[in-house]
């Protein structure tokens, strides 16, 4: 397998995220296919890694791609109807429905890994907290719960734990736990932190506090991963929300620039990271294909001048 390259969270610009159709949708892949500089994809998997099945990505994307699988988007689905869903709930019921999740995933991996070594790269978690508990120790305590319980299976990938922005943030989005707890509830695991630019910058309602993210994460030992999505302050991709903006070479609007990649390379230069890459999303339903692959490969143009 290739370590060069990035991980490219692609699904937020694909046709079936808009529930398009699938002669879109090989379009898209086919064109992805041919891009250069990827090393992989971020999926989530919610029964499949694809809306159109496993067999299907696999057929249609190349066989050296690996896969970090996302915990992220059916965490926040499961949310939509429960609030307390998440594996930092104190909630006990609905943290147990969580890490009952967590034991699909590790199945799903196990059966991908089986078929294709080393295919599943990494597993991104996420500390969902009890929406509307502002408790941060009961959090705490209950996501320990769950790392001690999920941490103890026999994995096939790496375990890296995705900082959302934090419930104790200005004006929360995801509202998941805090970084300084997240560390010291992985500290002793095997389970290393990914630093999300936008999901920081959307924390600290600023731009600088992604970078000191990474120093603290590097700090602790534990800095595994960078991902790079970008969020604005007004337009169409909404005033700091989590939405995967594009870099701001191609969506004026967007805080994320090449010189803010840069810097977050250069903080977290001494960590050897297992992965890095980019998550943007194409905000118009009705957009063609190439202006979807065109954000994607605008973000891997900017990730490699950022690493430069």
């Amino acid at each position: 397998m290739t370590n060069t390259g990035f991980i490219i969270g692609a699904y937020p610009c694909a046709p079936s995220f808009h529930q398009k159709g699938e002669q879109e949708e090989l379009a898209f892949w086919r064109e992805l296919s041919d891009t250069p500089y990827i090393r992989g994809l971020e999926q989530p998997c919610l029964e499949s890694l694809h809306p159109f099945g496993d067999e299907w990505l696999f057929r249609h994307t190349p066989g050296d791609w690996q896969i970090v699988v996302t915990a992220v988007m059916e965490t926040m689905r499961r949310r939509g109807t429960n609030g307390a869903f998440g594996l930092a709930s104190a909630d006990e019921e609905q943290r147990k429905a969580s890490v009952d999740f967590y034991r699909h995933l590790h199945q799903k991996i196990d059966a991908v890994n089986s078929r294709f070594p080393g295919k599943v790269k990494a597993l991104e978690m996420q500390a969902a907290p009890q929406a509307g508990n502002p408790s941060v120790d009961q959090a705490t305590e209950a996501f320990s719960r769950s790392v001690r319980e999920i941490a103890a299976w026999d994995w096939s990938c790496d375990l890296v734990l995705e900082h959302c922005d934090a419930m104790t943030g200005p004006a929360p989005r995801k509202g998941f736990l805090p970084l300084e707890q997240v560390l010291d509830v992985v500290k002793g695991t095997d389970i290393s932190v990914c630093i999300n630019w936008a999901r920081s910058a959307i924390e600290g309602r600023n731009t600088t506090l992604p970078v000191d993210h990474v120093q603290a994460a590097l700090r602790a030992g534990k800095l595994g991963a960078l991902m790079f999505s970008g969020t604005s302050t007004h337009g169409e991709y909404g005033e700091w929300q989590d939405l995967h903006a594009p870099f701001s070479s191609l969506c004026a609007d967007s805080l994320l620039s090449t010189e803010q990649a840069k810097a977050l390379f250069t903080a977290a230069s001494a960590a050897t990271l297992k992965f890095s890459g980019i998550k943007l999303l194409e905000i118009n339903a009705n957009a063609d294909v190439s202006h979807r692959i065109a954000i994607l490969r605008d973000g891997i143009s900017a990730m490699n001048k950022a690493k430069q």
